[in-house]
């Protein structure tokens, strides 16, 4: 990876049918810190990150990367510069993993192109990121859910994006490997990359995250430090819920504990 991405969105809604998923949403986005986007079911995180994936049309409002219009990027430009990591984590073909993986590459080959040795030594970072070099060779229509989400994970690092868009990227993980794929997301971050993690753990959430993007009712209701937004209020207010934070030294755990 070369560079940072910056996201500049104002006044953005998205709507399906007559109803809208956000409603003038603003937000500036870049990197230099993980960015986490959380809020109940049907609150807009999909729909957000699939608009800055530019995979939605826009009822109002805009999206700029880089001061550029999304609208503007061609379609092999934009596929160099933002990866994006869907829920979805259904693969109907028996190819192995390594291949799979080795698809997140397409955007840097002509379309006669073989794999460069470039090519193999992204691939094989990306494997060892995910964890899923000693699997490289099975066919992902063998694997556990937990190891295809990694494997996806890997394909869109293949990439090498400078923006990763990965919507609940832990989900279905095993403990030891949400730690993993968030610690390693956060490294990312921190070396210049834009990188936003739609995330439901709201203690993950606390401990990994830089910023927090609360969203509800397709609004944001609150952005800024995990310790300023993930507070008994807002979580009250936009979750319905009594939350119980234990704290051990710098670290918070926020638990859930009783509807309101």
């Amino acid at each position: 990876m070369t560079g940072g991405a910056h996201f500049e969105i104002k006044d953005l809604s998205v709507g399906y049918g007559d109803s809208l998923a956000l409603d003038r949403v603003s937000l500036s986005a870049k990197g230099g810190g993980l960015i986490g986007l959380i809020g109940p079911n049907g609150a807009g995180k999909t729909t957000l990150v699939k608009a800055m994936a530019g995979l939605l049309p826009v009822s109002h409002g805009s999206i700029h990367l880089d001061s550029v219009p999304l609208t503007s990027w061609t379609q092999s430009a934009k596929a160099k510069k933002v990866g994006y990591l869907s829920q979805s984590r259904t693969v109907h073909w028996p190819v192995t993993v390594e291949r799979l993986v080795s698809l997140g590459r397409i955007p840097h080959r002509g379309p006669w192109d073989g794999v460069s040795d470039c090519d193999q030594d992204a691939i094989n970072r990306a494997l060892d990121f995910a964890d899923i070099d000693s699997i490289r060779m099975r066919a992902v229509t063998t694997l556990s859910g937990g190891e295809l989400a990694r494997v996806l994970l890997a394909r869109v690092l293949a990439g090498e994006p400078d923006a990763v868009l990965a919507d609940e990227p832990v989900s279905g993980l095993d403990p030891g490997h949400r730690l993993q794929v968030l610690e390693g997301l956060k490294a990312l971050a921190g070396s210049g990359r834009m990188v936003v993690v739609v995330l439901h753990d709201l203690t993950l959430a606390s401990r990994f995250c830089d910023r927090v993007i609360l969203l509800h009712e397709g609004r944001v209701e609150a952005d800024g430090t995990p310790e300023a937004v993930l507070v008994p209020d807002a979580l009250a207010k936009v979750y319905g819920i009594e939350a119980v934070t234990v704290s051990e030294g710098p670290q918070r755990a926020i638990l859930p504990w009783s509807n309101i």
